[in-house]
């Protein structure tokens, strides 16, 4: 069970800020009601119940701290949290393409605005936005295959939408639906595009401030153009871009994030985890107009080009990092237009993709070959001192933990 995180804010008020969750302790199945009847219990009754900007329940996670509120929400719960169970390491994954679900039938992930998977059936849908516009008929082609097969449809955080229970015989007809309904291919959809989300914004809510939805491809567009003048073709972060401070895109755990601040003006934030876990960004200025874009990035990303740790250190990672005393030092004596001088391209690892029976494996940059099939579902508990071992090794082979272990347990066994 975790506690405490939270994306709502309020430009000013130091009191208000993004924070992410912290664990409080591991219960059982049977004992799961009974423990969300107590946290619940223990906000109601010393939450802040004055002040609603500081009404929720991270504020009061926050102010008591994990170990104290712990404490309190045991005396409602009439016993101890467990210690907490180690969790497989996260990775984000969009679920986009064509996949086993494994009881014979098979889902389609469809990208809204992003995408990626097995069999590259992503669908790029401007931010989240579920239309019928000119020869791409995302509407029409989602309302047919359900009617057809009888599919189920998920929403995902990623603005994204799986299509659920195709069979096998029908996966062909499917593929073709969504070819004839204009539906991209995901090898024509950018990694920037794929990454990125925003809220909805103007003229749907009523809190905005600033453009976000209708304005992201633009945005994305420019981000690209400027990566490619730069020498980094095809490189990409977590983009997040929202026209209030209440954070419904989650500006604050991306790479990169624009927050509305008024008319044409954002706030910037920097540095989230490109795998959206574990720690928020941080706000870096306020008030940068939509136009200076291209003028305020430019030295960031020539700074990550030219002073991270390898290939594999993502933007996100390096703002974190350095952070932005460091940034700011740099900007200073940067002088504009020295990243278009004398460009050194830096080509990104190329996707190796192995077709086989269940579909085509595809490896990402910065990825092993994987050496068995399936999902991985099983645990195996090492030391603090192991893993922390691990996690060097596979951040020094620009691998994830997961292949690397998966290396090291296949060649061991086999020796």
């Amino acid at each position: 069970v975790m506690v405490g995180g939270g994306m709502g804010r309020t430009h000013n008020k130091e009191s208000t800020f993004a924070r992410v969750n912290e664990m409080i302790g591991y219960v059982p199945k049977e004992d799961i009601t009974e423990a969300l009847k107590a946290i619940l219990a223990t906000q109601r009754d010393h939450g802040n119940r004055q002040v609603r900007a500081n009404a929720r329940l991270k504020y009061l996670v926050h102010t008591l701290g994990i170990d104290n509120f712990r404490t309190l929400v045991e005396k409602y719960f009439g016993k101890s949290f467990q210690a907490a169970v180690p969790l497989p390491e996260w990775h984000a994954v969009d679920w986009l393409g064509w996949h086993p679900q494994g009881d014979g039938n098979w889902f389609v992930g469809i990208n809204v605005e992003q995408g990626d998977g097995d069999w590259f059936v992503g669908i790029n849908v401007e931010q989240g936005r579920v239309k019928d516009e000119g020869d791409f008929k995302l509407k029409t082609v989602l309302r047919k295959i359900v009617d057809k097969y009888q599919c189920d449809l998920r929403l995902t955080a990623n603005q994204n939408i799986v299509v659920c229970g195709i069979k096998s015989a029908d996966k062909a007809d499917v593929q073709q639906l969504l070819s004839s309904h204009g539906i991209k291919d995901i090898a024509e959809i950018d990694a920037m595009t794929r990454k990125s989300i925003a809220c909805p914004a103007f003229p749907l809510c009523g809190l905005a401030q600033s453009e976000a939805e209708r304005s992201m491809p633009a945005f994305n567009a420019r981000i690209n153009a400027l990566l490619d003048k730069i020498g980094l073709p095809g490189e990409s972060f977590v983009f997040r871009m929202t026209g209030c401070p209440n954070g419904c895109a989650r500006p604050y755990m991306a790479e990169f994030a624009l927050v509305g601040m008024g008319a044409e003006q954002y706030q910037v934030w920097m540095g989230g985890s490109p795998n959206q876990d574990g720690r928020t960004g941080w706000r870096w200025k306020d008030r940068v107009k939509a136009a200076a874009l291209e003028e305020t990035l430019e030295p960031i990303l020539f700074m990550w080009k030219t002073q991270r740790t390898s290939k594999a250190e993502r933007f996100g990672d390096f703002t974190n990092r350095v952070g932005a005393d460091a940034i700011d030092a740099y900007i200073a004596q940067y002088q504009p237009g020295t990243a278009f001088q004398h460009v050194v391209v830096e080509e990104l690892e190329p996707v190796t993709r192995t077709v086989t029976t269940k579909g085509t494996t595809t490896k990402p940059r910065g990825t092993a070959d994987r050496l068995t099939s399936g999902p991985r579902k099983q645990q195996v508990r090492v030391t603090e001192e192991l893993h922390g071992m691990l996690k060097a090794k596979a951040e020094a082979d620009g691998v994830h933990i997961s292949d690397l272990v998966e290396q090291l347990l296949v060649h061991g066994i086999k020796m």
